[in-house]
């Protein structure tokens, strides 16, 4: 897209290391008192389970977005992909 250049960066990962992709309809995702979810709280969760596998990452995470916009309609897309290294 034009209007949103993709930028590249490269980093080093060691074994256990997780990364975590995410899409702006996790931090956008908006409660009934209309607040977001917030990049602050997805890094609180995130961090609350460093040490879980990939796949408990992703679930934790939306199982948080969920608990926090209960009953609100979900308005954008909520995608996370948690990938880690194995070795």
């Amino acid at each position: 897209m034009p209007s949103n250049p993709v930028e590249c960066e490269t980093f080093p990962l060691t074994p256990g290391d997780t990364f975590v992709l995410f899409s702006d309809g996790v931090s956008e995702a908006m409660n009934l008192d209309d607040d977001f979810y917030g990049e602050e709280r997805l890094l609180a969760v995130l961090a609350a389970n460093s040490h879980a596998t990939a796949e408990q990452m992703v679930t934790r995470v939306l199982d948080d977005v969920r608990a926090f916009t209960a009953g609100a309609k979900q308005s954008d897309d909520i995608t996370v992909l948690a990938v880690q290294y194995a070795s």
